[in-house]
């Protein structure tokens, strides 16, 4: 079975940088390689010094101090230039993984923001990224040079002595086991701690999102204490982890003065002379010097296998994140023969209880559609419903009777489990987001402000609309007159730390995103919910100026919400148990009739 070649985002977001930066990535393996070449030179220098001038060979001693000195200093030059490249190469891969990650944010299906708290996500674009980052900045390239290190270091043991040299490759493998048991521990309490990071940004999230209604309501105290556990829940699995990260380096550090102790002796030998391996005085400290320098890249390459199997946490839950489905994944693209001109489609019979003209056929057509979100109900039972091109029809029934559900299936959001839905003949969970765009205006039940301009929050940074299309729907909706006013006009910024709208000022502005594009279908959710009397005045006027040209689909659990409708549908437990114009549905002793008298009394149907 052949990978999607979205799991191999590390492999591309690696190969990319290093094509985009060659020099980098040059300049860093050479660095690597003299590091290896250049490792046990301080260590030799240190042998002729010993064997020379401290023990009154030739030689001279600022000769090889400054010779030792300019050693270590290339070795520390060196490690320079390598972590250096590797923390450019390694933001670099960082920017291009996060960018593959936001390319595809969008294209997740609807079902993911449902079940997914925010803080999961979040935590995958901040913590997890990080992760990944130190993967190369203090991982994999570190990892490599310091193996080289050990490899360029024994060999200079074994050129002293192979007793020595065996000594030094017996402690290699005594660490790799060492290092082994507490990597898998650190790895799995890792995981723990990442989960908890998530819980708690998804708690965040949600009191910060909610901190209006907490203050309302005098609810602090109770969500600080819900937040305790999450809290608590952090601290126990950071403990966990830190007592095997503090006990690691303890052992490490025992293990090397036990080596180093062992070289000492066997080469002293029981009479305390350096002769006893055949070794002169400086090969005797250069052979110390050595094992000291080669358990320094051992721990290193330790503590950066640990960073790589903590980085490894973060790596699969990024890996599952290209692994979820995106909208456009086992979709057949659309034909051009697939999409018709819904402008004026051609005409077939109509419903009978619509009149429509000559060019109208069914614009909305749904037949036996049965949905239900993930894990959940059917919320739509064999649904049927049509809406013939340039009527307006509404939606009525009680909160939750499946309006909203149905709505966002018309707009493509959701497929549908069964049956078919089409507008214009086309299904529209399969349409292009930009196809969708031309074709299809909503204004949502929640209305969204973004940070950005007027412009931006009515095109949302579509560069394809023209600034006479935005005053043209500014002009529509009523607020043209209140954005020219303003000293920035269009420019004008909103969102946070910027200007206010009122709220009937954003339902104005959200209408005006849905028009812009001059859609044929317009779907409106609960739109006059809570205006007040001028504003709902405005939208009603928008709405008779486009209503001759469009198919309008609106919702509302109020039968005094419904703007000037040709027909009405009634919803019940996911099903259409009345369909007709008001004034008819009126006459009848159906559910439209009961409830218009309840409204008529001061009842409200929830």
């Amino acid at each position: 079975m052949r990978k999607n070649p979205e799991e191999r985002f590390l492999w591309r977001a690696l190969a990319e940088t290093v094509r985009r930066r060659p020099w980098h990535t040059v300049a860093m393996l050479a660095a690597v390689v003299a590091g290896t070449v250049l490792v046990a030179g301080p260590s030799r220098v240190l042998r002729r010094l010993v064997d020379g001038p401290l023990t009154g060979g030739p030689g001279s001693l600022w000769q090889m101090a400054l010779l030792y000195l300019g050693a270590v200093l290339a070795i520390g030059l060196s490690d320079l230039v390598r972590e250096y490249g590797a923390m450019v190469l390694g933001q670099r891969i960082l920017l291009r993984i996060r960018s593959m990650m936001l390319e595809r944010l969008p294209l997740l299906p609807m079902d993911h923001y449902l079940n997914t708290p925010a803080g999961e996500t979040m935590a995958r674009f901040s913590s997890d990224i990080d992760a990944v980052n130190s993967l190369f900045t203090a991982g994999l390239v570190g990892a490599a040079a310091d193996l080289l290190k050990i490899g360029g270091l024994l060999l200079a043991l074994f050129a002293i002595s192979p007793v020595v040299g065996w000594i030094a490759a017996g402690a290699i493998p005594v660490v790799y086991v060492l290092s082994d048991f507490f990597r898998r521990r650190i790895y799995q309490r890792q995981k723990v701690v990442r989960q908890r990071v998530s819980d708690i940004n998804t708690g965040i999230q949600e009191i910060y999102s909610g901190m209006n209604v907490i203050k309302v309501f005098g609810r602090e105290r109770h969500f600080a204490e819900r937040f305790e556990p999450l809290l608590e829940g952090h601290r126990v699995a950071m403990n966990a982890n830190s007592v095997y990260d503090a006990w690691f380096p303890c052992v490490l550090q025992t293990v090397r003065a036990a080596v180093i102790a062992l070289v000492l002796v066997a080469g002293a030998g029981q009479n305390a002379t350096p002769l006893a391996l055949g070794l002169s005085l400086g090969a005797l400290a250069a052979s110390a010097d050595l094992m000291i320098r080669l358990f320094e890249p051992i721990e290193a390459a330790a503590g950066e296998l640990l960073t790589i199997q903590q980085a490894m946490a973060g790596l699969v839950r990024i890996r599952a994140y290209f692994r979820l489905p995106t909208e456009t994944e086992g979709k057949q693209p659309l034909q051009k023969t697939e999409a018709p001109d819904l402008s004026c489609p051609a005409p077939v019979e109509a419903d009978s209880s619509v009149s429509v003209g000559p060019c109208a056929r069914p614009d909305i057509v749904l037949t036996g559609v049965r949905f239900s979100y993930r894990n959940g109900a059917d919320v739509l039972h064999g649904t049927d419903l049509t809406i013939p091109t340039g009527t307006k029809a509404a939606l009525a029934g009680r909160t939750g009777s499946g309006k909203t559900t149905l709505l966002h299936l018309v707009v493509g959001l959701y497929p549908v489990a069964e049956g078919s839905i089409r507008v214009g003949g086309v299904n529209p969970y399969l349409l292009a987001p930009e196809e969708r765009r031309r074709r299809i205006g909503i204004v949502p039940q929640t209305v969204v402000v973004f940070n950005g301009s007027i412009r931006d929050n009515i095109t949302l940074r579509d560069d394809a609309i023209t600034r006479d299309q935005v005053l043209g729907a500014l002009e529509l909706v009523g607020l043209r007159e209140m954005v020219d006013g303003l000293e920035e006009g269009l420019d004008t910024l909103l969102g946070e730390g910027a200007a206010h709208l009122s709220f009937g000022q954003t339902q104005l502005l959200s209408l005006a995103r849905a028009l812009v594009t001059d859609p044929l279908l317009l779907l409106l959710d609960e739109l006059t919910s809570g205006l007040d009397a001028l504003t709902e005045r405005k939208v009603l006027d928008a709405i008779r100026a486009v209503g001759g040209k469009k198919t309008i689909l609106t919702v509302s659990h109020r039968l005094s919400g419904l703007l000037d409708v040709d027909t009405v549908h009634i919803m019940e437990k996911g099903r259409i148990v009345e369909s007709g114009p008001p004034r008819a549905l009126a006459r009848e002793e159906g559910w439209y009739a009961r409830y218009k008298r309840l409204e008529d009394l001061g009842w409200r149907i929830e």
